[in-house]
């Protein structure tokens, strides 16, 4: 039950997206230390999720369909960030100043599934499911945009596959 909290982890990004769009801006310097708050919270309350669950399965489940539900985000958050490192770009170099802040952001919502999905890896590994070398191949596949999409697929289905056979 308590990983299925982990589907906020999904819809998060444009949450926060929503919350800046809300917000006015003089309060942008309050609400991003609220925010930033919140979604240390949000990655602390994932990892001690994911490393206490005990439905490794369900957490492979949440996390596949975390990262199906991000993809539209991640399309728009590269467009942005493209154009406006481009365009900071033309005006003194100021989108170099940009890109460090924007590979953050990106970096933290990506944490939002990477980390569950790292510990359904060590699982897999831990129980004798899975050889050295798929364990290293998946942990850093799991790091690499578009590429752990398709192992959570894959992780989720070992899984299922597992309960099938019990």
């Amino acid at each position: 039950m308590t990983e299925k909290i982990l589907l906020i982890n999904g819809i998060s990004p444009y949450l926060y997206i929503l919350a800046v769009c809300l917000t006015p801006q003089e309060a942008w310097g309050t609400a991003f230390m609220i925010y930033l708050i919140i979604f240390a919270g949000q990655l602390i309350f994932t990892t001690v999720v994911g490393i206490s669950g005990r439905d490794k399965e369900m957490l492979a489940k949440i996390t596949m369909i975390n990262k199906l539900i991000q993809i539209p985000y991640y399309v728009v958050f590269f467009i942005f960030s493209f154009g406006t490192v481009v365009f900071g770009m033309s005006l003194m170099g100021i989108g170099l100043l940009l890109l460090p802040v924007l590979v953050a952001l990106d970096f933290g919502v990506f944490l939002s599934t990477l980390i569950p999905e790292e510990i359904c890896t060590i699982k897999l590994k831990a129980d004798g499911h899975m050889t050295a070398g798929r364990f290293i191949l998946f942990l850093i596949g799991n790091a690499v945009y578009v590429v752990d999409i398709v192992l959570s697929v894959m992780i989720f289905k070992k899984y299922r596959s597992l309960s099938t056979t019990r």
